[in-house]
């Protein structure tokens, strides 16, 4: 058994290299509750610059970015327009309700992806006794649909029933980067196809904490007022911004060697008796699989797995979501492999 846990969990797990823990060591800080801190200043202007928009905020977490942007976007009794399985809905603790009181208008989809034609029959007409349709939501990446790259013609698709119908289109990109990296398409043009979108800095980019939010200015004005109101003002947090601009110049382009590795390990999942993928094609760092076929739970393949230095998410009785990122190297991932095949007997 290796020494060092292997884990797959999530992407969340990465720990700051050396390089970036000097870089926030260096941080120049000021108070940025009061707009000051010139490092945060500079993290949140490089952001809205990425993906084409007026301005940008720091925030505490892609839950804190998530329910930030329904809030600024909404009103008590309004609807949201998302897939079924998004990250609000099967993550965020209804949060959606409690602090905004709206619903949510669930599509169910194939791996989270949903069309324009889809979605308008959503839309809620004006009759008096319906809610009113506030917001379109997108994840890209998709977590549970096993890391899709939300296909750019679908999004095309949203957008022009966005601008026809006047509703706000709003990405939740915690994995956008992946999405950049494993497409193709420059973080602008994903920007241009909504009023906001977000990314999570300590998941693949491998930060210890935050995520961005961009926008409008008028969009950012009111969010940051909503930060405060739900305690995620910050005081000297350039400590935190140096390590997402670090990030952004050294941690971008390698995500392609997470694509690669998780690929590999679907392959070697693919030829593992007892073992099914949920996903045949793996686009990005997330691999799903089920361990039906063993005869064996999640619970128990867990169990053996952790006797055998490897974490990976139960996602069910069956089911494991296994992760790379910035801490799993390709032999890791090989070991992963092995370890599973051992766990089954």
């Amino acid at each position: 058994m290796s020494e060092r846990l292997i884990d797959m969990r999530s992407d969340t797990v990465t720990r700051p290299t050396a390089a970036m823990r000097e870089a926030m060591l260096r941080a120049e800080v000021g108070d940025d509750v009061m707009g000051e801190d010139p490092t945060i200043n500079a993290l949140q202007e490089r952001a809205a610059a990425l993906f084409g928009k007026e301005a940008g905020l720091f925030v505490s977490s892609g839950t804190q970015a998530n329910q930030i942007s329904i809030k600024a976007y909404t009103q008590p009794g309004d609807e949201v327009i998302a897939d079924a399985i998004c990250h609000p809905v099967r993550s965020e603790l209804g949060g959606a309700a409690l602090i905004s009181g709206v619903q949510v208008a669930m599509i169910p989809t194939e791996r989270g992806v949903y069309t324009r034609e889809t979605a308008a029959k959503f839309i809620r007409s004006d009759n008096w006794m319906q809610p009113k349709t506030a917001l379109l939501w997108v994840e890209n990446t998709h977590n549970a649909g096993g890391g899709t790259v939300f296909p750019l013609d679908a999004l095309d698709g949203l957008r022009a029933l966005s601008n026809e119908r006047g509703i706000p289109l709003h990405i939740d990109g915690a994995r956008i980067f992946n999405a950049v990296v494993a497409s193709g398409i420059k973080p602008a043009e994903w920007g241009k196809r909504c009023d906001s979108i977000s990314f999570c800095l300590s998941k693949g980019l491998g930060c210890p904490v935050g995520s961005m939010l961009m926008g409008s200015k008028s969009f950012i004005t009111r969010a940051r007022r909503l930060r405060q109101i739900v305690g995620g003002g910050w005081r000297q947090a350039g400590i935190l911004a140096a390590a997402g601009l670090h990030a952004l110049d050294h941690h971008v382009e390698r995500l392609a060697e997470d694509h690669t590795n998780a690929k590999h390990f679907a392959r070697l999942v693919a030829e593992t008796r007892g073992l099914k993928l949920v996903y045949d094609d793996t686009q990005t760092n997330l691999v799903f699989f089920d361990v039906a076929g063993s005869g064996l739970s999640a619970e128990e393949v867990s169990s053996r797995l952790r006797q055998r230095g490897v974490a990976m998410a139960m996602r069910g009785g069956t089911t494991f979501r296994a992760v790379t990122h910035l801490d799993v190297s390709r032999a890791d991932v090989e070991r992963a492999a092995a370890a599973l095949r051992e766990a089954l007997g």
